[in-house]
């Protein structure tokens, strides 16, 4: 993920040298990579405060920024109170409430596992997701990119999705046949409240089940860019029924936080 602007005006700001541990309550013994969700540990443990993994405990609580590099090795990640070695210091882009952040679709994430979806089958305009949705309707605006099988790279766009059934509708048919193994990237709708992020919480994972999206978000837009497409916004018109090779998908959206304490520049960190 990427800050891409601020609502207020302007670009992302300057990145902060921040003392970070890529593992909460011990010197870093873990990679995290650039791009990925930091937050501030929780006030009370022996880290002291300073700058973590989002993964971390609590997880998801007081999000602060983007880690503006990564921590590939034990000696790059101490903490304050490590008896031989000073504390280290990463680059943390902050991420204020304003702040645009564009993460990508991806379709593995940098430890290399798969970002994508499967278990989905269909023939026609109807596709059967395998699993319950929890919502109707939340997948409406949406689109389904399938990335091999006989519908490879087929871009449709999402006009119906129905709890019941495990179904949602596409605008234009498939033209080939959608099989349980075939991986697709699912891309959310426009405005949507919930995102998947992948393992690492670098970018966004494909998932039709809402209850597994689990970043609240405020949605501004998604996006494509491909070989001979620069990046632009997704349009039903200009992109749905298209057969496009080497697509990536992108959403831009703000991050407030997590469902239980959000963003660190609004609501600061929990007194667990």
């Amino acid at each position: 993920m990427e800050i891409v602007r601020d609502l207020a005006g302007g670009g992302k700001p300057a990145p902060l040298n921040m003392f970070y541990s890529s593992d909460t309550d011990a010197d870093g013994g873990s990679i995290r990579y650039k791009g990925s969700l930091a937050k501030m540990a929780d006030w009370n443990t022996a880290t002291g405060i300073m700058a973590t993994y989002a993964g971390e405990t609590t997880a998801m609580e007081g999000i602060i920024g983007l880690l503006g590099e990564s921590v590939t090795a034990a000696t790059e990640s101490y903490m304050l109170n490590d008896a031989a070695y000073g504390a280290t210091t990463k680059k943390i882009y902050p991420l204020l409430p304003s702040s645009v952040v564009r993460g990508e679709y991806s379709q593995n994430d940098p430890a290399g596992t798969t970002n994508l979806d499967t278990n989905m089958t269909g023939t026609t305009t109807t596709v059967t997701c395998g699993d319950a949705l929890g919502v109707d309707n939340l997948l409406i605006g949406g689109w389904l990119y399938p990335t091999n099988g006989d519908c490879a790279n087929q871009l449709h766009y999402i006009t119906d999705s129905a709890n019941s059934g495990e179904t949602f509708t596409l605008a234009t048919s498939l033209a080939n046949s959608l099989v349980a193994t075939d991986d697709s990237i699912l891309v959310m709708p426009p405005h949507t409240y919930w995102l998947a992020l992948d393992a690492v919480k670098t970018n966004l994972l494909s998932e039709a089940v809402v209850s597994a999206r689990t970043l609240p978000v405020l949605g501004l837009g998604t996006f494509i860019s491909a070989p001979g497409i620069p990046y632009q916004r997704l349009d039903r018109d200009k992109h749905d029924g298209l057969i496009i090779a080497n697509a990536r998908f992108y959403h831009e959206f703000i991050i407030g936080g997590s469902a239980t304490l959000g963003n660190v520049w609004r609501d600061t960190i929990v007194r667990a």
